[in-house]
């Protein structure tokens, strides 16, 4: 009898635990990683509501952090690299005035160890400086978090194509002069000055 009450006991106690554990489960939200899937369908979702907040939400959360996984979507090679992918990184553009920090946050994450080679990180640029010179602010609040490599390469970055023609460069440096951040006005002049001077 003794033997079949601990053992009773013990059925019961496992049974508690594994649905308190399911419980637990259940309860905490599941972390999907970012794949090049999960950007696909959630840029479709986008087009169908650009609208929706939910559906941009998904989209910001579903496109990649990083520069190397954004170059494994749409680079040479890349599995969204179809002749399309600029339309998912322009789609951040439509986005940033309703998501300020999150766009603004991204592409300074990605901007910061990019290079201007290729049709991606060449709309990543043109997205980049559009934010940039419209949301001058914010975009000076992030570069001030960046260690001063990681802004020189920003910088750099945007930099790389023709001064002449690209009044949003010019645009970011009069902003900054306006919000009394000389510094980071000097530092965007300086890397003009070295891109004209290597032509």
């Amino acid at each position: 009898m003794k033997w079949m009450f601990s053992r009773a006991v013990a059925a019961v106690i496992a049974l508690f635990l594994s649905i308190a554990s399911t419980a637990t489960a259940g309860a905490q939200p599941l972390r999907h990683p970012a794949t090049p899937e999960r950007l696909n369908a959630a840029f479709t979702s986008l087009k169908a509501a650009p609208n929706n907040r939910t559906a941009q939400h998904r989209y910001l959360k579903a496109f990649p952090r990083t520069y190397k996984k954004f170059q494994s979507y749409f680079g040479p090679g890349g599995e969204l690299a179809d002749g399309n992918e600029c339309d998912y990184i322009f789609a951040l553009s439509a986005l940033q005035s309703h998501h300020v920090a999150e766009v603004g946050t991204l592409l300074v994450q990605l901007s910061k160890d990019a290079e201007y080679q290729g049709n991606a990180p060449s709309c990543l640029h043109n997205v980049m400086a559009n934010y940039g010179s419209h949301f001058t602010k914010s975009f000076a609040v992030y570069l001030h978090q960046l260690s001063p490599q990681e802004r020189a390469q920003l910088i750099n970055f945007l930099a790389d194509v023709e001064s002449a023609h690209y009044p949003e460069y010019k645009a970011i440096i009069q902003n900054l002069k306006g919000l009394k951040e000389s510094d980071l006005a000097k530092e965007f002049q300086q890397a003009e000055r070295s891109r004209q001077s290597r032509r």
